[in-house]
């Protein structure tokens, strides 16, 4: 894997979460609170994970009252302006995407074909139009 999370990357993360993480060597940690609900989050960005034999990504993982998520061998990242950060997964003819919002959302999209992200939105089938409209900003970074 090429791509790594550098300190101008926390920065600019931490810039959109408005809170700054703890770092811990290689990684970060976000603690998110809510003050209008309260559902904390705790963000997590790791470099350098091992995957496999001969594997080695970046890693983040989102951890709320509704469940863990982890998305892994991150290639980009994009902040969509006003509140969220999309994380990016290209595997080739599919896409994931971990999409974590500073009032502490998170979606996780998987497995997303790639051409449905370019296709015409009028003619998807309903059930994948959200993931389609949620994830085609993210085809420049892929």
């Amino acid at each position: 894997m090429s791509f790594k999370f550098e300190e101008k990357d926390i920065e600019r993360i931490s810039e959109l979460f408005g809170t700054k993480p703890e770092a811990f060597g290689n990684s970060w940690v976000w603690h998110l609170k809510n003050i209008e609900h309260d559902k904390p989050m705790v963000v997590t960005i790791y470099n350098d994970v091992m995957f496999g034999e001969e594997q080695i990504g970046p890693l983040v993982s989102a951890q709320t009252r509704h469940g863990y998520y982890e998305l892994h061998s991150i290639m980009g990242f994009l902040l969509f302006e006003p509140d969220e950060v999309i994380f990016v997964c290209d595997l080739g003819k599919y896409v994931s995407c971990l999409i974590i919002g500073k009032g502490n959302t998170c979606s996780l999209y998987s497995n997303i074909r790639k051409e449905i992200l370019e296709a015409d939105f009028s003619e998807l089938d309903p059930a994948v139009l959200l993931s389609a409209m949620q994830l085609s900003i993210v085809e420049n970074i892929l």
